[in-house]
């Protein structure tokens, strides 16, 4: 009997981050990796986004193993939220292994007890009896790869972040086409490959590379440079190592979180270019000629720019560090679409502290996902049965779609896909593919919140109330009842904030006291001390009220507190 075969993405179609793909191979389930991605302003309180794991621990016992394909928190960043409810091996890297463990313990999460399979980033596996390849990608992480699963009818692909860079000197970043190659001498039946960049022509290299743009200034400029980018971006971190000893520089970590980070990076051997002797020590920063200082600052995504802005404003812990006309500041961070507004305040911020700054813009240089040559010579080389296109915003999905249609090589709309999140693309025994509709009672995709706590309890209607605080502005009234008396006592005091100027309050403070004082006294005159009917009717006739003056809904807290 042929292989059953069925993919259901969890996350990470139609969006950017949260990328969790189900394979199930008859009864085996494979979890090709499982990410997060970071809250934007309309969710407020909120710092990750992670799959929805329902599915999986509902069907733990068919999990095979966890496939991490490189260390980036949108592949690998929620499985630390995960692996209790729903453990098996986890298969991955030496250096993607140390990202998680070194992710929990900057996060604070504790007692998880990890079953890791050490992989080589080219190699082969036998996972419940099926034969899995795994093949080194080019990625802006160290020892990225990509899967392919056996099965009776071909292989099923599953590409990872990657692109095709002929001239990487260093081997933590090389493409294994080799290793494709060999793979590819089976016949692909499924192809999944990314989306992100695949709405741009050519090849993503050369332009993925920092040192063209900014050697001149570590070979020629006597001033102390800074430099800022992203902590997951290694290849980045590689190539200012590169360039400072190079030009005989040491790096300062600019604060504990950059250190933490370049601690990591040495301590799990990522590469080999990073190392401990070219590392100023805390001490030796005024001991050192400012022209033969760098000085790194590493961050992830909102956190980055709130420590330009700091420092720009002297409020960093660190006052020896002070930004000044004798300093260049190299902006090497390149701004994904929601944050591209706090990269241009904390630009603005840099330039007024007088410093000379370089703002790469992300057209010059580019991160690095799949062009639209890459993935030709993938779809070239593999010539899949059936294509998927996975990691990206919708229009990355088709821009994806519609490239492998106009390959010539057997791809048509009978056998390419674009599914969402949640639902199925089956191949049957008779090697026959079709698309299930999600049915959300049985695989929900809505995702899972986490907040500073961890994953949040928080339903979607506190997250409603967030918004409004954050809109509307609050209205917090309160009083103190005696017991004793059936009186107020106390009160009532009514705070307002964030939706009306201090001179119009008054008078709307006054109504506002009013219908508070006149609903709590129907209580008390009814000999009731249930107070929660009132407190509703209060919200209710405060937000009307409210409404009426000045068009604003904001968040309404009454109080009671009840003495004696």
């Amino acid at each position: 009997m042929a292989d059953r075969i069925r993919v259901c993405p969890l996350g990470g179609l139609d969006e950017i981050g949260r990328d969790c793909y189900v394979l199930e191979i008859n009864d085996d389930i494979f979890v090709l990796d499982f990410g997060l991605s970071f809250a934007d302003k309309t969710i407020p309180g909120i710092d990750y986004l992670l799959p929805n794991n329902d599915y999986i621990v509902e069907n733990k016992n068919r999990v095979k193993a966890y496939i991490l394909t490189h260390g980036h928190d949108e592949v690998m960043g929620g499985i630390k939220y995960l692996y209790d409810k729903a453990p098996a091996p986890i298969y991955c890297t030496f250096a993607t292994r140390l990202t998680v463990l070194g992710q929990c313990s900057i996060n604070g999460i504790k007692n998880v007890n990890f079953d890791f399979v050490e992989v080589k980033p080219t190699s082969t596996h036998i996972i419940a009896e099926h034969k899995v390849h795994f093949f080194q990608t080019c990625h802006n992480a160290p020892h990225s790869f990509g899967v392919a699963i056996e099965t009776d009818r071909g292989n099923i692909i599953y590409s990872g972040d990657f692109i095709i860079d002929y001239t990487v000197m260093n081997k933590e970043f090389y493409f294994d086409l080799n290793a494709l190659s060999t793979i590819a001498e089976t016949p692909t039946l499924l192809l999944m490959c990314e989306s992100k960049a695949a709405d741009r022509d050519g090849f993503c290299a050369p332009k993925h590379r920092l040192i063209p743009r900014v050697e001149k200034y570590f070979s020629n400029s006597d001033k102390r440079i800074f430099i800022c980018t992203f902590w997951q971006n290694l290849y980045r971190v590689v190539e200012i190592f590169k360039m400072c000893r190079q030009n005989k520089k040491k790096i300062y970590p600019y604060d504990k979180y950059t250190r933490e980070i370049i601690d990591l990076i040495i301590n799990s051997n990522q590469t080999d270019t990073i190392k401990r002797e070219d590392i100023l020590k805390e001490a030796d920063l005024l001991r050192v000629r400012q022209q033969d200082v760098v000085i790194l600052i590493l961050g992830k995504e909102t956190e980055l720019y709130e420590t330009l802005n700091a420092l720009s404003e002297r409020k960093n812990e660190d006052r020896r560090i002070v930004l000044g006309q004798d300093d260049l500041f190299i902006i090497s961070s390149i701004a994904i679409p929601y944050l591209e507004t706090l990269a241009t305040q904390a630009a603005d911020s840099l330039y007024r502290t007088g410093c000379e700054v370089v703002w790469i813009k992300k057209k010059d240089l580019l991160p690095m996902h799949a062009h639209q040559d890459d993935i030709k010579l993938l779809l070239s080389l593999l010539r899949p049965k059936y294509y998927l296109p996975v990691r990206g915003a919708f229009v990355h999905l088709m821009a994806n779609a519609k490239l492998a249609l106009s390959m010539g090589i057997g791809l048509s709309h009978s056998n390419v896909f674009i599914i969402d999140n949640g639902m199925q693309l089956v191949i049957d025994e008779q090697g026959r593919a079709l698309i299930i509709p999600n049915d959300y009672n049985k695989i929900p995709v809505h995702p899972i919140m986490v907040d500073g706590l961890g994953i949040s309890k928080l339903g979607h209607e506190v997250v409603q109330d967030r918004m409004k605080l954050s809109v509307d502005g609050v209205v917090v009234i309160a009083a103190s009842i005696s017991k004793k008396t059936r009186e107020i006592v106390a009160g009532p005091d009514c705070q307002m904030r964030g939706f009306v100027f201090v001179k119009e309050a008054e008078p709307i403070l006054k109504t506002i006291s009013q219908i508070f004082v006149e609903e709590v006294n129907n209580v008390l005159k009814s000999g009731s001390l249930n107070f929660d009917p009132a407190l509703e009717i209060v919200k209710d006739r405060t937000r009307k009220f409210i409404r009426r003056e000045n068009g604003r809904e904001p968040f309404i807290l009454p109080i009671v507190i009840m003495l004696d």
